[in-house]
């Protein structure tokens, strides 16, 4: 990407669709191929490939690090391995938004802006049939592109112009998995994705001179097709303790993408494009995007609680490495092969919870209401994927958070429910440690509810 004598990173308006996901979800399933997915990112970073992604995950797992291949939790839907659906007791409704504040600094050009957006993260309904089977369905962000990028500079011929590079749109996930559990000790489950959205990228190179003609060259690239990814857990009790492993894997694959590409040449007025000649237009080109392969491993060792639902405290280590290298935007029906853009990237995360009621004994008997809160603690580095000039980041995120029980009541002896309101604040920083490159700074706030009920299986009374 060419940097020249100044470099200006504008900020874009964005949509508040946090708790609108019901709706957004019923069009889903009626008119798919029409919806298009929101934009949550005003990161220069997401230039780069597939733009800026995201899990689609709750405050529960943000606040551990974005842990969860080896989690097991009886009241939430387990977005990171599907294998985790059978660990529910119960049927399960969440949701969550998010609002983010995001500071970009080039120091050398002595460059320093804040941008915000809000957005939905995830809304999800997950369900337990018996003691052998679970599913969950849920629509959540995976991608976007949300960047607006100048760069100034001089010519000999043409005099000063302007190069800029604007990015907007993004792709959403609409999942459905089922999992099952043959033995106590392991389970295994599958999700079948749909992936669907638009991106529209244009590149200009505006001429301040009106004697002179400036540029603009345009694509907008959309998606809509399956993915596949599969996991596993197995888990070994130990008295009072519990030890998970987990692993999962997600297909690399192609999937139906179209595009359509405009080349014109307009006149700048200051104010607004007075378009002059169309040089190129195709209505729509068919062809192919290429998602990435990707696999993970995970470890969690967890106390358990006797006559309880939840557990004591949490451990949690997760280990990802997603193939970016064999991603491809858009490939036409009978082109060629343009080539890796991106970096492989190597994630490492680790999480932690704690209830104080459950941990300490003398807080055992206490009626004050924090001691029943969920508390947890995460962090994660995760190197390759986002870059500046062909330079590799590594990013940094620490997170918090705490879920408060909203209800928590039993059913019959033995068989308790609790709904949740979940919170979680992370601060990271994206950067390769060049004070001449872009270094992102940015804090997340996430707020979403876990609600539980009894569906499906039969009151036990004894």
């Amino acid at each position: 990407m060419p940097l020249g004598a100044s470099t200006i990173i504008m900020p874009k308006t964005v949509r508040f669709n946090a708790l609108l996901s019901a709706a957004f979800f019923a069009l889903t399933l009626v008119v798919p191929g029409s919806v298009a997915a929101q934009t949550n990112s005003v990161s220069p970073l997401s230039i780069n490939g597939f733009g800026e992604t995201s899990f689609g995950i709750t405050p529960n797992y943000l606040a551990m690090g974005g842990t969860g291949i080896a989690n097991v939790d009886r009241f939430s839907i387990n977005m990171l391995n599907p294998a985790g659906y059978t660990n529910m007791d119960f049927a399960t409704l969440e949701m969550s938004g998010a609002h983010r504040s995001f500071r970009h600094r080039i120091t050398d050009e002595d460059i320093d802006q804040t941008n915000f957006n809000t957005y939905y993260d995830y809304f999800g309904f997950g369900f337990k049939f018996n003691e052998y089977f679970a599913g969950s369905f849920s629509v959540s962000p995976l991608a976007a592109k949300g960047y607006s990028i100048s760069v100034a500079d001089s010519s000999d011929d043409f005099g000063v112009y302007e190069y800029r590079s604007i990015g907007k749109g993004g792709y959403d996930k609409f999942t459905f998995g089922l999992a099952a559990q043959p033995f106590k000790w392991i389970s295994v489950g599958a999700n079948a994705k749909y992936i669907f959205g638009e991106i529209d990228e244009s590149n200009k190179t505006i001429i301040a001179d009106p004697d002179f003609l400036s540029v603009s060259n345009s694509r907008r690239t959309g998606i809509s097709d399956f993915t596949f990814d599969f996991g596993t857990q197995l888990k070994f009790e130990f008295g009072e303790y519990r030890l998970t492993a987990g692993g999962v894997y997600a297909l690399g694959q192609d999937l139906n993408a179209r595009q359509i590409s405009t080349q014109y040449t307009f006149i700048n007025s200051g104010i607004v494009e007075s378009v002059v000649d169309t040089l190129f237009y195709d209505l729509s080109e068919q062809g192919r995007a290429v998602l990435p392969s990707s696999y993970g491993v995970g470890i969690g060792f967890t106390k358990n609680v006797n006559n309880s639902p939840i557990n004591a405290w949490d451990i949690l280590v997760d280990y990802r490495v997603t193939n970016w290298e064999e991603f491809r935007s858009f490939i036409p029906n009978g082109g060629t092969d343009p080539g890796a853009t991106m970096l492989n990237s190597e994630r490492m995360s680790f999480g932690a919870a704690i209830v104080p009621a459950y941990c300490f004994p003398a807080l055992g008997r206490s009626r004050n209401y924090f001691v029943l809160a969920r508390y947890r603690i995460g962090a994660f580095q995760e190197v390759g994927q986002y870059q500046w000039d062909g330079v590799g980041y590594t990013s940094r995120e620490f997170n918090a958070g705490i879920s408060f029980p909203v209800i928590y009541r039993s059913l019959a002896p033995g068989e308790q429910k609790a709904s949740f309101l979940n919170i979680s604040m992370g601060r990271g920083q994206r950067w390769d440690g060049n004070s001449a490159n872009l270094r992102e700074d940015y804090w997340n706030f996430n707020l979403g509810i876990t609600l539980n009920d009894k569906w499906f299986q039969k009151f036990r009374y004894r």
